[in-house]
């Protein structure tokens, strides 16, 4: 039952954490004052914690629950953890690179490793072309459409 709870728990917590970011994605479509964008990009930045806690509480329970359960095993489980990872590197890959012409674009927080593969970044219409971009649309069907299947699997665990 801890177990349970613990993982239940890593989701709201990645939720909430993922929350931020979903909702600078669609804020910054209509906002064009750089100062203002770097200041939303921080404060998805700073969620992006939260949000990684609570993948990490919501993946250690769950693998215990999966020995406990005996459900290594089972097809759905696997096809869980490959949608996971799947939806995690879309979104990755459609994000960081729009995200990190804003954020040189706007002077927003840059972390260590973004500053170096930020060298040399053509960020010219970056701003731009944020008003019209489809990532957040696309992010947030990935994401939920990913989300749903995998509730759905761990809810009704089909043999």
């Amino acid at each position: 039952m801890v177990m349970i709870f613990l993982h239940v728990l890593g989701v709201i917590v990645f939720a909430i954490g993922h929350g931020a970011s979903v909702a600078v994605a669609f804020r910054m479509r209509g906002e064009t004052e750089h100062a203002r964008i770097a200041a939303m990009l921080d404060v998805s930045s700073w969620s992006k914690a939260l949000m990684y806690w609570g993948l990490l509480i919501t993946v250690v329970p769950g693998v215990v629950l999966g020995f406990m359960g005996g459900y290594w095993g089972t097809w759905w489980l696997w096809i869980s953890i490959v949608l996971l990872v799947a939806v995690m590197g879309a979104m990755y890959s459609i994000a960081t690179p729009a995200f990190r012409k804003l954020r040189v674009a706007t002077g927003a927080t840059l972390s260590a490793p973004s500053q170096k593969k930020a060298v040399g970044l053509n960020t010219e219409g970056a701003i731009e072309a944020m008003a019209t971009s489809w990532r957040p649309a696309a992010l947030a069907i990935i994401g939920g459409v990913g989300f749903a299947i995998i509730l759905w699997l761990m809810i009704a665990q089909p043999i």
